[in-house]
């Protein structure tokens, strides 16, 4: 039974290496293990990081950890300086671990709407300097939102505008965020925000793009067809160059 779980939990045997080399033979069997326990989440320690790592069992966190951690998705070539990162749609926090490990001078705004992964990324940053985290969904304008897809997982929900005042919670634009935080430039924009990519691009795009150097953008056409084709030719008309990697567009100047 643990040989099964050993390496079809692994998802694709070519990462269980890299899984080994990440965690270490016993904590990653120990991991595997545990993936459908009830325990509140789990404990780990990852080479090359300093601080621990929580893992929620049942959820899409080991989906996320594996894209992150073990597949790298992250891992390509960033501009020489990385002084400023947004990170919208943050969901456990996984993200700005990385982010925070491979520039630990930065500054990493990060925004989430659900409040369970609100307090994972609190307990996966709490050793970190220089995060700062905002509770709502980002939208392309100042408003507010309720979720749409209430019985999705917590990495796939997808917001809608609400009524004033009659929100789940507040939606912010990147705008609003580059002047809220007296951001000269964004070094580093990452946005995982399940199809609401779209309806950010379509309004008023420019100015937060222009002072936008490079990306991370995972686009979602099976919410919203066409969306691909849209920031292809926005960014560029740009003069961003695009490329990909894993699930993620990046784009660069």
């Amino acid at each position: 039974m643990l040989i099964n779980k050993l390496f079809f939990k692994a998802y694709q045997i070519k990462y269980l290496f890299k899984w080994i080399d990440v965690l270490g033979i016993f904590q990653y069997l120990k991991l595997i293990s545990n993936l459908q326990s009830d325990s509140e989440f789990l404990e780990l320690k990852l080479k090359s990081y300093t601080s621990t790592i929580y893992l929620r069992p049942k959820t899409s966190d080991f989906k996320i950890f594996k894209q992150i951690f073990i597949a790298e998705e992250y891992n390509v070539t960033y501009p020489n300086q990385v002084e400023t990162i947004i990170d919208a749609g943050s969901n456990c926090g996984y993200s700005i671990v990385y982010f925070k490990n491979k520039f630990k001078d930065a500054k990493i705004i990060a925004i989430e709407p659900d409040h369970s992964n609100i307090k994972m990324i609190r307990k996966n940053t709490q050793n970190l300097t220089n995060v700062e985290l905002l509770e709502g969904g980002v939208w392309y304008k100042d408003s507010d939102l309720n979720i749409l897809n209430k019985n999705a997982g917590k990495w796939a929900f997808r917001v809608v505008e609400a009524k004033k005042d009659e929100g789940e919670f507040k939606g912010v634009s990147i705008n609003t965020i580059v002047k809220q935080f007296n951001l000269e430039s964004i070094d580093l924009l990452k946005i995982d925000i399940e199809g609401t990519e779209k309806i950010i691009f379509e309004n008023n795009v420019q100015p937060w793009l222009s002072v936008t150097s490079f990306g991370f953008l995972e686009l979602h056409e099976n919410y919203e067809p066409g969306v691909t084709k849209l920031i292809h030719k926005i960014l560029k008309s740009e003069n961003f160059k695009i490329s990909y990697s894993g699930e993620n567009l990046v784009f660069s100047k």
